[in-house]
């Protein structure tokens, strides 16, 4: 009965411990913060989904924009996977199933193994999703599935895997094609792994958006300029987070803090027999 007593606190500080570290309620902050972020993002599309008319008329002017420049190139790369039932059936897939796969997973190994980069890799999508949220509210814009003019057809509805009902249909917002966010969070994906590691192989990690920036043109879901936008707001977001990390006071006494409470995690790791 003595040893249990004597086992209890050295428990509870166990406990304690790794409530405090990042596998503890930073964790669950972590997770609250970005899923309430989210969450606002698709009530606030969903409050402008009746926008069908003028987006329609957006889309027509971002298309004749493209062809002055010849930018409008969506027709030519959907072109070259429709000949092929596994080469557009495998674009979907990737359209669909790594979006958020492929984000998640970069954000929670930056979280666990690259702390520093993932303070930075928040706020950055942070201000990336508010920013495509503004630009969705205030112009609206249908994707060139929607369009006839465009010569293109929806290829998930065709091939599948279908997870866009008809635009009448449904609580999504589908005129909020500009910026991608596929490609935005791809290009953000790609610049968290760059930035935390210094194999020559991090590189690699380049052939995802750019594979995104092929899937939305070939799933005709974005135009070209979609991913233009994506990419002009993450350069500004990344910007901000570079200038407030190295001006701001008060985020970078957090930022010292946050990395004194991961120094304390490796001292939780080593001692984590005490939980077996």
């Amino acid at each position: 009965m003595s040893a249990i007593r004597h086992d209890r606190p050295s428990f509870d500080k166990s406990v304690a411990k790794l409530w405090h570290s990042r596998f503890g309620y930073r964790l669950l902050r972590e997770a609250l913060l970005i899923g309430s972020m989210l969450m606002f993002y698709k009530y606030v599309r969903y409050l402008a989904r009746d926008a069908g008319t003028v987006a329609m008329g957006n889309a027509q002017k971002v298309l004749d924009f493209e062809r002055g420049l010849g930018l409008a190139v969506e027709s030519q790369v959907q072109a070259m996977f429709i000949q092929s039932q596994s080469l557009i059936s495998g674009i979907n897939t990737y359209y669909v199933a790594s979006h958020f796969v492929v984000t998640i997973a970069v954000m929670v190994w930056l979280y666990f193994f690259r702390a520093e980069t993932y303070r930075r890799m928040r706020w950055v999508m942070v201000l990336i999703t508010l920013g495509a949220l503004a630009v969705h509210v205030v112009y609206p814009l249908a994707p060139p599935r929607m369009m006839g003019e465009a010569g293109l057809i929806d290829t998930l509805k065709h091939y599948g895997p279908s997870i866009y009902p008809p635009p009448d249909v449904g609580v999504a917002n589908q005129f909020a094609a500009m910026p991608s966010l596929h490609f935005g969070y791809a290009a953000m994906a790609a610049w968290g792994v760059i930035s935390a590691t210094r194999t020559r192989w991090r590189w690699v990690m380049m052939l995802h958006p750019a594979a995104m920036l092929v899937a939305i043109m070939a799933t005709a879901n974005h135009f070209m300029v979609d991913a233009v936008a994506a990419m002009v707001l993450l350069i500004a977001a990344v910007s901000v987070v570079w200038s407030m990390s190295h001006n701001s006071g008060s985020l970078a006494r957090r930022e010292h803090h946050e990395l004194a409470d991961d120094q304390d995690d490796a001292e939780l790791e080593a001692g984590s027999s005490l939980l077996v």
